[in-house]
């Protein structure tokens, strides 16, 4: 049995009725998808849409030279044609002074120093939630699932039903390692439990990395079984700890930009899907683009977002530096034999 139907039975009993689901077999190819990859047929809220004015706003963490702890947003700018510019509203806010709702310490802000802050749908409601992941540190493969408030904030993880914590033997390897990365996989294996499913890089030196997709049965926090992914990198190799991701939702579907920060080479994998192959695996279908060759090599990003940050149906890119500035990189003209056209905005200091 698959591990897509194995899913499907435990769906059956762990989705409440308040988030029952229509579940579509996804018929999903296991090779690079045509382009003109078909729209879902019900899209959802914009990805990273914070606030609920359509436009995507900027999260990323704090712990750094040039931003305190905590968890920083800023609000994505609307042009005079109301749509995203791809510049935010500075100062930056911060919302994570009430901390992760696991340690309860004294310095609240300083509970997400090291964590990958992502956002998402993941307690099954219209809004953007938040997920703190920690990949290494004293909480190594620990997490906390908090509940965005709808209006660019999160809600106390204290107060209630706000918070969940992440169970890291839901995301260890066969080897016992916990995942280097996680992003939002929204639905990409075609079964929508409302709630998002989760992307990884996992691994070691030893036994070698993979991606591997955590597919959600339809509760806050509850990701299994996990599907390790026979991927290659975009260059055709087996180095995916040296890639780092980025993940966002259009219209056509789910897309990945990955990113390898010694090469600079720069991918997107559009209209993504996941294929259970039926033996404990999956493989990602998608159509590849090269973005750019050289883009910020060698250079140190806090945090990379991908959303289409000027409604023309593209991912675009937010680029975090360690110093607290943000920088727009305006991605178009998408080719099959050439790297795409990236315009910089004129970077931006959060603090």
């Amino acid at each position: 049995m698959s591990n897509l139907s194995a899913r499907r039975r435990l769906l059956a009993w762990a989705v409440p009725a308040a988030l029952a689901v229509t579940v579509v077999a996804p018929g999903l190819p296991a090779r690079a998808a045509p382009a003109g990859t078909p729209t879902p047929a019900v899209v959802g809220p914009i990805d990273k849409d914070l606030d609920g004015d359509g436009v995507p706003d900027l999260v990323t963490v704090g712990g750094t030279a040039g931003l305190d702890s905590g968890v920083w947003t800023a609000r994505g700018r609307v042009s005079a044609a109301g749509v995203g510019t791809g510049r935010v509203k500075v100062p930056a806010v911060n919302i994570g002074g009430y901390g992760n709702g696991i340690y309860g310490s004294e310095n609240p802000p300083a509970e997400f120093d090291g964590a990958q802050v992502i956002t998402g749908r993941f307690f099954g409601t219209a809004n953007q939630d938040f997920l703190a992941y920690y990949p290494s540190g004293v909480n190594t493969g620990g997490g906390s699932f908090i509940a965005g408030a709808g209006d660019g904030t999160m809600v106390n993880p204290y107060g209630g039903s706000g918070q969940v914590s992440l169970v890291s033997d839901y995301f260890l390897d066969e080897y016992g390692n916990s995942p280097v990365q996680l992003v939002n996989g929204y639905t990409a294996d075609g079964v929508d439990t409302a709630i998002a499913d989760l992307l990884g890089i996992v691994g070691d030196v030893t036994n070698g990395y993979r991606l591997t997709y955590y597919p959600n049965i339809g509760a806050p926090g509850l990701y299994l079984p996990r599907l390790p992914l026979s991927n290659a990198t975009p260059t055709g190799g087996s180095d995916w700890q040296n890639w780092t991701l980025a993940s966002t939702e259009l219209a056509s579907g789910a897309a990945l930009v990955l990113r390898n920060a010694t090469t600079g080479d720069l991918f997107l994998w559009q209209g993504v899907t996941m294929t259970d192959n039926g033996d404990g695996t999956g493989t990602f279908g998608y159509t590849q683009y090269r973005l750019a060759s050289g883009w910020n090599t060698g250079v140190t990003i806090s945090s990379l977002t991908a959303a289409d940050l000027n409604a023309d149906g593209v991912t675009d890119l937010w680029s975090v530096f360690p110093d607290g500035s943000v920088r727009a990189y305006l991605i178009s003209t998408l080719s099959a034999t050439k790297p795409a056209k990236i315009r910089a905005t004129q970077a931006q200091q959060l603090g």
